[in-house]
């Protein structure tokens, strides 16, 4: 095509206005010419394709016709999937907001759990306390007999609480974990030594295999799923044995508990799991529990990311299974158990810190029945006033966690070894019974013990802990 050069006149403007005349009107027919034979091409096209112009104009007024219906369409669509992510937006904040509420309903539940355990567990505590006294005055048979039942309540009572109280803080997600790599033969080892006498007293054989396998998971929550096992094998097993051992599958330790028991039909093993429920009568009388134990356990097992499996068949027994993570690296050794010959408490000078005042007057009078000096008070500074007053050293401060107001027992313990010496045993009692606790009082080196408090395992723990301090004076 003739390239047309419209501009001539700006690079020649020199040219009289005929000559720029003449050049226009050559340049114009060049134009009508070269119309013309665009024209002819487009009329020649039409017609080998059997269209004319007609034609061709209708179908373009079809097909705008069609891209304003599809445009329409596609708005529409468009304005529907808006509608609808605006939709779905407004539900998902909608459940974001019901999900706060109920997690925040949960932690409330949780610590409400939490305070009523602490102020149940108060009374629980002083009638344990006074029957342990009690026990001591009482010599006949059936008296001793009654003190047995009564502190086999007391101790039903104080079972159902943690374990409420437990349930909720697994619910809520609240339950700290700590995992770590670990020999799993102490874990055993420890089970074989506290449950061997129970089995051998009902006639049962206890036999555990020894393994070793390293495992990684939080040795504490795992620990307490196999004495879950275990209690339940030992409750629902009349004669036989209860084998103990592990074997490795794959990347996991599978850690088993077969017994002879009576066993669970295939339709009850899932309703096993779910809180209060107890199929079938134990094999004694006054072993049965709370049907709270198994529903722990399962939400243990999915806190730790561990996986819970039963087999039984009725009539033979049952093998309930954990598996957990086979441990990679070096394993962490756990805290040797000193063997310490009971102390004499006679004459140890022995702070008792609470601020319920039935739980003064039934330690403090436990304390003084072990020929203790005892020194009981409110608060630290009520203590420190009493010590300077009697010019005594307190060899052990017991303290409870949660004092008045914002005060913890900790902070007490602090200052009266700040005042009369750092080498004072100390033990913190407490209802509050969070795994968090008691690894935070095991890094600063303080001993914990759990209300309701037995004396026996009180007079241990404080012989353990006078013998503790002579060693280190």
């Amino acid at each position: 095509m003739t390239q047309i050069d419209i501009g001539r006149d700006n690079r020649d403007a020199r040219l009289s206005p005929e000559s720029e005349a003449d050049r226009l009107r050559a340049e114009v027919a060049k134009l009508r010419k070269i119309n013309n034979v665009l024209m002819d091409r487009v009329e020649n096209d039409m017609s080998a394709k059997g269209a004319n112009a007609f034609t061709l104009f209708q179908a373009a007024i079809t097909l705008e016709n069609r891209v304003v219906e599809r445009t329409a369409e596609l708005t529409h669509l468009t304005h529907q999937l808006f509608q609808q992510i605006s939709e779905r937006c407004a539900a998902e904040k909608a459940l974001l907001l019901a999900k706060g509420e109920a997690e925040k309903a949960n932690l409330s539940k949780t610590r409400f759990l939490a305070a009523a355990s602490h102020d149940l567990h108060q009374p629980l505590n002083v009638a344990r306390l006074f029957l342990g006294m009690l026990a001591e005055h009482i010599e006949t048979p059936h008296g001793r007999e009654l003190v047995g039942g009564v502190e086999a309540a007391l101790d039903t009572v104080d079972e159902l609480l943690r374990a409420l109280l437990d349930i909720s803080r697994l619910d809520a997600g609240v339950w700290p974990v700590e995992i770590t790599t670990f020999r799993i033969q102490p874990l055993l080892d420890r089970l074989r030594q506290d449950y061997q006498p129970q089995a051998e007293a009902v006639g049962l054989c206890l036999r555990v295999a020894p393994s070793s396998a390293v495992i990684r998971s939080d040795r504490l929550l795992l620990e307490r799923v196999l004495r879950n096992f275990v209690s339940n094998a030992l409750r629902y097993t009349a004669q036989g044995s209860i084998l103990i051992g592990c074997r490795r599958r794959g990347e996991d330790v599978a850690i088993e508990v077969l017994d002879t028991g009576i066993g669970i039909a295939s339709t009850h093993l899932e309703l096993i799991f779910e809180e209060f429920k107890q199929l079938g009568a134990s094999a004694r009388e006054n072993e049965r529990g709370l049907g709270l134990g198994l529903a722990i356990s399962q939400r243990i097992a999915r806190l730790i990311d561990a996986k819970i499996a039963v087999a039984s068949t009725p009539g033979r027994g049952s093998a309930f299974t954990i598996s957990a993570k086979a441990g990679a690296g070096p394993a962490v050794a756990e805290d040797e158990k000193r063997q310490i010959d009971p102390a004499a408490l006679a004459g140890r000078c022995v702070v008792l810190i609470d601020n319920d005042m039935q739980v003064r007057n039934a330690l403090g009078s436990l304390l003084r029945s072990w020929q203790c000096v005892t020194i009981t008070a409110r608060s630290a500074a009520d203590a420190s006033e009493a010590l300077r007053a009697a010019r005594k050293i307190p060899h052990i401060i017991i303290a409870d966690y949660h004092l008045d107001g914002d005060a913890l027992g900790t902070d007490a313990v602090a200052a009266l070894r700040a005042e009369f010496g750092e080498d004072a045993g100390a033990l913190i009692i407490s209802s509050d019974v969070r795994e968090e606790l008691k690894r935070g009082l095991k890094e600063k080196g303080l001993s914990f013990l759990a209300k309701p408090t037995a004396p026996m395992k009180l007079r241990a723990m404080l012989s353990a802990l006078a013998a503790r301090r002579d060693q280190l004076r």
